[in-house]
């Protein structure tokens, strides 16, 4: 038998009705929403009557505080097997009346709701036992599930049923193809089966947000796509985005989407390089170093502020992607291979010599500029301006190589040109950090 105290019992309940009061709150905003819509259609008599009886904050409280009693005599040891199947078959008595009230009487055929008792009823019990943590966990869960259910029937509703298909297409390619590469450990001249999977499958996961973003926000989702992906590997999120725009957009958005993926780049690597001179300066950068590496980061970020507000703004009588399943399969491989090719060509430059530094950081630069920076922690005898300098120079040839990468989406000139635009133009406001990074 355990003893407990005062104390230790009413946390557990407090925990249980916490648990019941999130839950119960959701409900009465799912009640009211309920007597809203009833309202507008005009609608009256025992249904809005049982809709005014739904469950709500006072039912789920005593419900959850109810079962955490039980748990609390069940681990104090003074409820016996008899004692706790009386109280449980209780609980079950309560929701078959009200499950049949609702089926036979007002013929509202809906379950939510009795499952969503028998949930708190088991949250009270894990939290009465002492699960707490456990508790409180499935009680937020549980209010997000029920929460997001308008926000998610809208959402479904504009997606269409072969756009649905492509989502599971991804899937298989991620739950099921997925953890073969990623537990791979297959190493081959420097480069790991792993990396060019995440390559290849961030393509394809970035090709079908921009999609679906676009779709639904259009622009401004295009926009929120190209930036947030950018974040991750801006190399894949420009060729996905340029290769499900149509052609007459992929034409307007060219500049915009490569400034915001490169400032989403940018942003990313100098968070990554102030920590990297800070570890290797022992904890104190020179002002010379910050100044140069906020010339070269921060500046070079500035024409995201015209170009975001462009590409929001963006209104055209042709649809922003197009209509074909934007998974390409032969356009990732294609950008796999290229990126393959990048990182077969740094491995075999690191056995150049000293010369050789200069090309693996511009290399590496071209297939990952983040983790081109993160290796140089790894060399030993640079000080933190030649760390700030190489993660310039790295940062500056990942701006470059936009245009490689555009071109393995599309030939199209205009849009190539417009995408070199926007390289040089950012690598160019780059220039003012390196200047004071080589004069340090």
């Amino acid at each position: 038998m355990n003893t407990l105290t005062s104390v230790t019992v009413l946390e557990r309940v407090i925990v249980a009705l916490l648990s019941g009061m999130l839950i119960g709150i959701e409900r009465e905003k799912a009640r009211v929403a309920a007597l809203t819509q009833r309202k507008k259609r005009s609608r009256i008599g025992v249904e809005e009557l049982v809709v005014k009886e739904f469950p709500g904050l006072r039912t789920f409280s005593l419900l959850a505080v109810y079962s955490a009693l039980i748990g609390v005599f069940i681990d104090a040891g003074t409820l016996g097997g008899i004692e706790t199947s009386l109280l449980i078959l209780s609980f079950v008595l309560v929701v078959s009346i009200f499950a049949a009230y609702r089926l036979l009487v007002t013929r509202i055929a809906g379950i939510t709701t009795v499952i969503v008792m028998m949930v708190d009823f088991v949250i009270g019990l894990l939290a009465g036992l002492g699960y707490i943590l456990i508790a409180a966990s499935i009680a937020v869960l549980t209010t997000f599930v029920l929460a997001i259910k308008l926000p998610a029937e809208r959402f479904v509703g504009r997606i269409s049923y072969e756009e649905l298909l492509w989502a599971l297409e991804l899937g298989v390619i991620l739950m099921v193809i997925g953890p073969f590469f990623i537990s791979s450990s297959l190493h081959f001249y420097g480069i790991s089966l792993r990396s060019l999977y995440l390559f290849f499958v961030l393509v394809l996961l970035t090709s079908y947000i921009g999609y679906i973003a676009a779709k639904i926000k259009g622009s401004e989702g295009f926009a929120y796509a190209a930036l947030f992906g950018g974040i991750a590997n801006s190399e894949a999120t420009l060729s996905a985005l340029l290769s499900i725009a149509t052609g007459e957009v992929r034409r307007i958005v060219a500049f915009d989407v490569t400034v915001l993926t490169n400032t989403a780049m940018l942003l990313r690597n100098g968070f990554i390089a102030f920590v990297v001179v800070y570890l290797v300066s022992g904890g104190f950068i020179p002002s010379r170093v910050v100044l140069s590496l906020f010339l070269a980061f921060a500046v070079s970020s500035l024409p995201i502020l015209y170009s975001w507000q462009r590409l929001v703004s963006l209104r055209t009588e042709q649809p922003l992607v197009q209509i074909e399943n934007p998974l390409s399969f032969g356009t990732a491989f294609k950008m796999t291979m290229f990126y393959l090719v990048m990182a077969f060509t740094a491995y075999l430059l690191r056995h150049v010599g000293s010369f050789g530094l200069a090309l693996v950081v511009v290399i590496g630069g071209f297939v990952s500029s983040s983790a081109t920076i993160l290796a140089l922690t790894a060399l030993q005898g640079l000080g933190a301006s030649t760390i700030a300098f190489l993660a310039i120079i790295a940062t500056a040839a990942s701006v470059l190589n936009k245009l490689l990468y555009a071109y393995l989406a599309t030939s199209d000139v205009m849009v190539l040109r417009k995408v070199l635009l926007a390289c040089l133009l950012q690598a160019a406001l780059m220039v003012p950090g390196i200047v004071v990074a080589v004069l340090m």
